[in-house]
């Protein structure tokens, strides 16, 4: 994007290339970056194409995560960050359908680890006030024509002095479902989605997983237009672990991101140019 490109250049990371009246701008950049793939056929050297990998439509996109977040969000970063292999486009229909099969993933997952889909952990706390004033807005909205007058008035103070000011009708009916309690604390919340991976992780069977949510995208969706290089075996654990070691040594030698540039005869450094525009894609 333009706000990219003129990032690059207020870093003095990249310099500015003209391009012919009605082209996109471009720059080119003064490093190579992290994660540069090794040739052309890499799948993020590809021209991505705007239509649902599944039916070739073109319009009302939708991003499909092949790999539920409930899931990957919980991964180490090297398994997620700067990774769109596993996010391709859908049409609204197609994305829908592939919804629905998504949940007989779940249900599946559910019974091999022994974790309900709907499962969730967590440590809250009432809130006293608020159990009041619920209380308060169920007896009003229930019995307000036959409630003694005085008890009325009891009842609805509560509420005002919840509100500060007096409740309207609507009011008290949307308080009768107020919520009484909240998380004590947000890093103690366990869901399904945590459990699986965490499972997962403990048994080294990361790639396995990941491989079967791809596997069964294809199956279920046949999608005939996928980005060129797309593959259920791209990224394994191997390459992870190159690309981390690549980034430790590069870190190790300069605060830029990614490999040195070689030294040439003349002993100055001459780093690799590389287009950066509208219509490609950089891994940052």
């Amino acid at each position: 994007t333009t706000s990219k490109i003129n990032w690059y250049l207020k870093k003095n990371l990249a310099v500015d290339v003209p391009q012919p009246e009605g082209e996109p701008p471009a720059a080119k950049l003064l490093f190579v970056p992290a994660g540069k793939p090794a040739d052309a056929t890499d799948f993020y050297c590809q021209e991505k194409v705007n239509q649902c990998c599944c039916c070739a439509k073109t319009e009302k996109l939708v991003r499909k995560n092949i790999i539920p977040k409930e899931y990957r969000r919980h991964f180490p970063k090297e398994y997620k960050d700067r990774q769109s292999h596993d996010v391709v486009l859908l049409c609204v229909q197609c994305h829908c359908s592939s919804n629905v099969f998504d949940n007989i993933m779940r249900e599946n997952i559910a019974s091999e680890h022994g974790i309900p889909v709907n499962y969730k952990n967590q440590f809250t706390v009432t809130i006293k006030p608020l159990v009041n004033v619920r209380a308060a807005a169920r007896a009003l909205a229930a019995t307000n024509n036959v409630i003694p007058e005085e008890r009325r008035v009891t009842l609805t103070q509560t509420i005002a002095d919840y509100l500060g000011h007096a409740p309207t009708p609507d009011e008290i009916q949307e308080l009768r479902n107020i919520e009484t309690s909240e998380v004590k604390d947000p890093d103690s919340v366990t869901d399904h989605g945590t459990l699986v991976i965490k499972k997962v992780m403990v048994s080294g069977k990361e790639i396995e997983f990941i491989k079967k949510w791809r596997n069964f995208f294809l199956t279920m969706m046949k999608p005939a237009h996928l980005p060129t290089g797309w593959n259920i075996d791209h990224k394994t654990r191997d390459a992870y672990q190159a690309m981390e070691t690549n980034e430790d040594a590069s870190d190790s030698t300069s605060q830029m991101i990614g490999p040195q540039p070689q030294a040439t005869s003349s002993g100055t450094v001459e780093p690799e140019p590389i287009l950066l525009n509208q219509q490609q894609t950089l891994l940052i």
